[in-house]
């Protein structure tokens, strides 16, 4: 599955904001997805999320639920320090 959240446009901030950044990495189909500017089936097993932040493009490929859940606890920091989703000694 592949998203692009355009967290440019959202109408939303602060803690509120943060929230529904993790909600939507949790459960892409299962949350009320206001800063969604695109969400498609791709065929692919791996969720690839594109967040638009201070209009620069930042994209994650999370294969497993823990890297989902790293990202949706770290919030927006996550995609701007990719390297901490991969655990140490991999």
């Amino acid at each position: 599955m592949r998203m692009v959240i355009d967290h440019d446009n959202c109408q939303h901030g602060g803690a509120f904001a943060d929230r529904c950044l993790a909600a939507t990495v949790r459960y892409p189909l299962g949350h009320e997805r206001y800063c969604m500017a695109l969400l498609e089936d791709d065929g692919r097993p791996e969720l690839t999320v594109t967040l638009v932040f201070d209009g620069q493009e930042h994209t994650l490929v999370l294969s497993d639920e823990e890297q989902r859940e790293i990202v949706a606890s770290e919030g927006w920091p996550a995609f701007l320090q990719p390297e901490a989703l991969v655990p140490a000694g991999d």
